[in-house]
């Protein structure tokens, strides 16, 4: 069920993208200005948040997504991946432009975390390939709910996956490019 509403999510803030959005870049809605947001919005991301991302202001709200330069794509091409600080899936939940991220936090996977994590994540993938550095972001919305995606970072690219509560799921895997490099396979550390 948290998986369709996750997967759901992403769907419906493709076609929105692509109703009326040329790219998550230019998501922001030129009315919407995020440095109108009350205090205590998250206006920007930590590292290695940073790197790929960027948090944007919609007439959905705030929203997670790429930043220029990068992509945040679904695996099967179907869509570009924006995470929304409200669940849009459920009218009642709505509160529109005003949503808004309250603390956006990195931690480093490590141990215990960063095997069930990446062991969920790498279903399917080279069992051989050097493995990356791990991340666990959780982002809290205006409305107290969190919302946490691991991030795995290969160097030249990465990816992300949903998680609720302790249980991740590989459908909602997506990759994060680089527009102007092609990703290289990790190299194996000395």
């Amino acid at each position: 069920m948290a998986k369709r509403k996750w997967v759901a999510t992403i769907s419906i803030l493709t076609i929105a993208a692509g109703l009326k959005l040329a790219s998550p870049a230019n998501a922001v809605d030129n009315e919407l200005n995020c440095s109108a947001l009350p205090d205590g919005a998250v206006a920007t991301l930590p590292f290695p948040l940073n790197k790929w991302g960027q948090v944007i202001c919609t007439p959905l709200g705030q929203m997670l997504t790429s930043h220029d330069g990068w992509t945040w794509l679904m695996p099967d091409g179907s869509g570009t991946v924006l995470v929304p600080s409200q669940d849009i899936a459920d009218p009642k939940d709505a509160v529109g432009k005003m949503a808004y991220f309250t603390k956006i936090e990195v931690t480093p996977a490590k141990g215990e975390e960063f095997e069930k994590a990446y062991g969920t994540f790498h279903i399917g993938f080279d069992d051989k390939e050097p493995k990356p550095d791990a991340y666990r972001v959780d982002m809290t919305a205006i409305s107290g709910k969190t919302i946490r995606i691991f991030f795995f970072d290969y160097d030249t690219y990465a990816w992300g996956m949903a998680c609720e509560e302790a249980q991740c799921d590989p459908e909602t895997r997506f990759v994060i490019l680089d527009k102007d490099h092609r990703p290289k396979p990790r190299q194996k550390s000395i």
